[in-house]
């Protein structure tokens, strides 16, 4: 009995380590999701822009950020005027399809996440920006205060009156 279980065990180990080490299968053709052709109206850039590209992310990190911004904008300048054009071709078709009414719900979803995040993106940079300017004047005023100091100088005595609460 135990010799049974032995061999059993040591089946299930080799089985077990000869599938750990073997290659991850190949997906067949027909496991893979279809395609789906975009819509022959939308610009390719607006389709790359969206990650169709999905490796063009490390290109776009080296860009400056202030680049990124202004990049960022002028695709979402076009997606808003994609939108515009999807809007007029959709108001003056008679026949109103269900397919063109979801495709029009969804790019005014997709325009408005892409608008909120642009406004994000700004607000991120302002704030990168307004803590880079307060490091530069406090290594100003750092520096300064060294070479008063190395002059000889006594650094002026901080203000000793008391700044007026603010009224609540």
């Amino acid at each position: 009995m135990s010799r049974k279980v032995v061999m059993t065990i040591t089946m299930l180990l080799t089985a077990t380590g000869a599938w750990a080490q073997s290659p991850a299968p190949t997906p067949s053709p027909a496991a893979t999701p279809p395609v789906i052709s975009p819509d022959p109206n939308i610009s390719t850039s607006v389709i790359s822009g969206l990650g169709r590209n999905r490796n063009a992310g490390t290109a776009q990190a080296q860009l400056p950020p202030r680049q990124r911004l202004q990049e960022m904008e002028s695709r979402l300048h076009g997606m808003h005027v994609q939108l515009k054009q999807m809007r007029a071709e959709n108001a003056s078709s008679p026949s109103k399809c269900p397919t063109a009414r979801a495709n029009l719900e969804v790019w005014e979803l997709l325009v408005n996440h892409l608008d909120k995040e642009f406004q994000l993106q700004v607000a991120t940079a302002a704030r990168e920006d307004v803590k880079a300017r307060r490091a530069a004047l406090y290594n100003q005023a750092f520096s300064k205060a060294v070479a008063e100091a190395a002059a000889g100088q006594a650094p002026p005595a901080p203000s000793t009156s008391v700044a007026p609460q603010p009224k609540q």
